[in-house]
């Protein structure tokens, strides 16, 4: 989606379930693929804070997905455009 095409509340339902995937992605690459050691044995501090923030982020978008779930339904809105060209006929 382009950022000056407008959509649909449904379609923003799409676009927060996609980014929630991609986040699950990354947060469980992170949990299951990576060493967090360093090779003298230490913990990887910045990438603890960046799987961290990936967990924060995925929590959040994931909230907002479930609670604007209730726009899914395609066809239920009239955009702008809609609208005015019903307006001018």
């Amino acid at each position: 989606m382009r950022p000056i095409e407008t959509f649909e509340p449904n379609d923003l339902v799409y676009e927060l379930t996609d980014l929630e995937r991609l986040l699950d992605t990354i947060r469980n690459l992170l949990v299951e693929d990576v060493d967090y050691r360093l090779p003298d044995g230490a913990r990887n501090i910045p990438l603890d804070r960046v799987s961290s923030l990936v967990n924060i982020a995925h929590f959040h978008v994931a909230h907002l997905a479930k609670g604007i779930n209730h726009f899914d339904v395609p066809g239920a809105y009239v955009s702008r455009q809609e609208l005015e060209e019903r307006v001018d006929a």
